[in-house]
């Protein structure tokens, strides 16, 4: 998109010229011009003559090209800076307020108006830029405060786990390229069980989320009470808690209560249902639409317009971003845009076959879903019926999964009465 502007920027101050070419060699005139490399942009075939628009510095390249095949292009438009000023150049205000224009881009070319980061995993970019404005460096600030090499050190110093940080300025844009030495570890920070859940306590039992049979069962902590190949139903306990501590005569002597920790796979049979029905409300738009739009300019309001939203039923489409000149040459001009589309809900029936296939859409959007969650798919038998309004896409899907979550260790479970012959009441 920048490189597009700035191709854009480049026409319009070097200034640009439509030109028609009409002919029995019009053809071989545009081979020719792409042979010397003379850019021939936005080629239109109008019957026996073409248009087409060049930069208007290579207007007079097109002589050697004219003496060959006879023909002489007739400039039919001119646009770009250069003719714009040629034809306003009696209007003296309109000429103070672009000097005044190109004078106020000059002065804010000299301040900082955009901070971009890279390569940011542990920490985030609201950190980073938190730290910044602490020391003094925030979007506003003159680029001459800015101190590429003080800024470094100072990140070095604060986040000790950041082993490389390069700090540049381009244009109006600092950035900040950082290489951590560590990487976020979810685990670190929290416990989860097989289905993604926190576990917030520092006891518990791993117990099956739903019915299946037992596929792997590897134990790091806790005692494993099933084994491979093994029915287990939903409740039961898989790695329990409870860690028995044996005496040297073989007895238990004590109980603790443990973290359960493993790895924990099922087999499992899921009964797989989703309805589509044959007669559904299309969304259809009317081609009415209304237009809002905010500036915003020093991280101040200057602008907004807001079109109202009367329609029943609309999308409500966003859209922002900051004024950039060029590739790096950031501007403090914010521009929101907001699109109000109106559409109405128009009644509409599906074939069996079209049915069928957002039944099978929603079915693999589900399998996606469950492969996110690291299941196995092994088995799918899914078949599709139909009633007078509606299709019934239904079956079975095995799985393979980590269905298991934690459960709390009841106190009883845990507790412990060592009593002996010398600590027991006698009669």
């Amino acid at each position: 998109m920048k490189s597009k502007m700035t191709r854009k920027l480049s026409c319009y101050f070097g200034g640009v010229a439509r030109i028609c070419i009409s002919g029995s060699n019009a053809e071989r005139f545009i081979n020719l011009c792409q042979f010397q490399e003379i850019p021939l942009k936005d080629i239109e075939r109008d019957g026996c003559r073409y248009h087409a628009t060049l930069p208007a510095k290579d207007y007079f390249r097109l002589r050697p090209v004219i003496k060959k095949t006879g023909i002489c292009p007739k400039i039919t438009k001119r646009a770009g800076l250069p003719f714009f000023l040629k034809k306003n150049r009696k209007r003296k205000v309109l000429i103070l307020c672009a000097l005044l224009f190109v004078g106020m881009v000059y002065y804010l070319s000299g301040f900082l108006w955009r901070i971009e980061f890279d390569g940011c995993h542990y920490h985030t970019k609201e950190q980073l830029r938190e730290f910044l404005r602490e020391i003094g460096i925030a979007e506003g600030v003159r680029k001459d405060a800015a101190d590429c090499t003080a800024i470094e050190e100072s990140i070095r110093s604060r986040f000790t786990d950041i082993g490389w940080v390069s700090a540049e300025l381009t244009g109006t844009v600092m950035k900040i390229h950082i290489q951590e030495t560590r990487m976020p570890s979810l685990e670190a920070e929290r416990v989860v069980d097989g289905l993604g859940n926190a576990w917030g306590e520092e006891t518990g039992h791993i117990v099956a989320a739903r019915d299946g049979i037992v596929a792997e069962l590897t134990v790091k902590s806790g005692t494993a009470m099933v084994r491979p190949g093994d029915v287990v139903k939903k409740g039961d306990i898989l790695i329990g808690g409870v860690i028995d501590v044996v005496g040297d005569d073989g007895g238990v002597v004590a109980k603790h209560a443990v973290l359960a920790a493993g790895n924990v796979r099922l087999k499992c049979v899921e009964n797989y249902k989703e309805t589509v029905p044959l007669n559904y409300e299309e969304k259809v738009y009317t081609g009415h639409d209304r237009k809002g739009i905010v500036l915003e300019i020093f991280g101040r309001k200057i602008f907004s317009y807001n079109s109202g939203n009367s329609y029943q039923n609309c999308d409500i489409i966003t859209e922002m971003g900051q004024y950039c000149i060029g590739e790096n040459f950031y501007l403090p001009l914010l521009c929101r845009k907001t699109t109000v589309r109106e559409y109405t809900l128009v009644p509409a029936v599906r074939t069996k076959e079209e049915a069928e296939l957002a039944a099978r859409q929603l079915l693999v959007r589900y399998l996606e879903e469950k492969k996110r969650g690291g299941a196995v798919i092994l088995e799918k038998k899914v078949a599709a019926r139909f009633t007078k309004t509606k299709c019934v896409f239904e079956g079975q899907l095995i799985f393979n999964e980590s269905a298991w979550e934690y459960r709390r260790i009841k106190t009883e479970e845990w507790r412990f009465d060592n009593r002996d012959e010398y600590n027991t009441d006698s009669n």
